[in-house]
């Protein structure tokens, strides 16, 4: 029975402030700060699901979770941040997925408070929820969440314990219908791992990086027996979706496309590394054992 470890271990907090840190210059007014600004989707569904999501002011240009947020302003992506708004917006707190420089470098010059957050692996979500309860004051909140995500992860564990592994290839990405352009999951990324929480081994997990890019050549060497291709928050009609199936018959080798098992993930949580990767997993688990029994 495979248990993730990922919650093992001490999560070290630094760096957290909720004032700007610079002293003001005599007779410069301080400025007067509210509010929460969010820069990434998995960062605005986390902090909702804490129970803070009255104190953000605005989000990300991608985030669309929960519905409350489609009356904030946006402020842009990783790569075109609305730098001016931001600064207008005068957030108590900005919360970054992963190192921004630009923004980072624009902050400082501004006085705007940043908390960095990585999320990218079970480990660092768990880490990353228990930094975002500290620096927002709601440490209780964010443990429930923590137990609560390990709890349901256990509970998929259990379900497929004992049953044969399939070998499985992700696609997290590809544009074209030639397959040529094939991006998958390496064993870094909590997408990999969750495929082995569910009961499944990924034919790239080897790989040390969390996202690469496979060829078709070396995919029907691994022979994968199932193919989780994700297509995460895309409106694809029924037809379309037949059209990313019927693609794989190209490699009539593989045993996934003999067998009938590529599948299509259409959820656009799906590849969100926050409060529902639990249930991605138990979505996933259901696919890879359609037999088992979940609670």
């Amino acid at each position: 029975m495979r248990y993730p470890t990922y919650w093992v271990g001490t999560v070290v907090l630094c760096g957290l402030f909720l004032s700007c840190g610079r002293p003001q210059a005599p007779g410069k007014p301080a400025l007067e700060r509210s509010g929460i600004i969010t820069m990434a989707p998995h960062l605005t569904e986390t902090v909702f699901a804490l129970g803070q999501g009255g104190r953000v002011i605005a989000v990300g240009a991608f985030c669309d979770y929960p519905p409350e947020i489609a009356a904030l302003p946006k402020v842009g992506g990783y790569i075109d941040a609305d730098l001016e708004r931001i600064t207008m917006l005068s957030p108590e707190l900005l919360l970054l997925a992963g190192k921004h420089q630009k923004v980072t470098e624009y902050a400082q010059l501004h006085d705007l408070p940043v908390v960095h957050i990585h999320m990218d692996s079970l480990e660092t979500i768990d880490a990353g929820i228990a930094q975002i309860g500290e620096a927002l004051g709601c440490v209780e909140a964010a443990d429930a969440m923590r137990a609560r995500i390990k709890a349901e992860l256990a509970a998929v564990c259990d379900a497929v314990a004992g049953r044969p592994r399939p070998k499985v290839l992700v696609i997290t990405g590809r544009t074209q219908h030639n397959l040529n352009s094939l991006f998958t999951a390496g064993g870094a990324s909590f997408v990999s791992e969750i495929v082995e929480v569910a009961g499944g081994d990924n034919i790239y997990g080897h790989a040390r990086d969390a996202y690469i890019e496979a060829s078709k050549e070396t995919v029907v060497l691994k022979a994968p027996e199932v193919i989780l291709e994700f297509h995460s928050g895309e409106a694809l009609s029924g037809h379309e979706q037949a059209l990313y199936v019927k693609d794989w018959e190209r490699l009539t080798s593989l045993p996934a496309v003999k067998n009938g098992r590529v599948h299509l993930i259409l959820e656009s949580h799906a590849l969100r590394p926050g409060p529902r990767v639990g249930e991605v997993a138990r979505m996933i688990a259901k696919t890879l054992h359609p037999e088992a029994s979940f609670q």
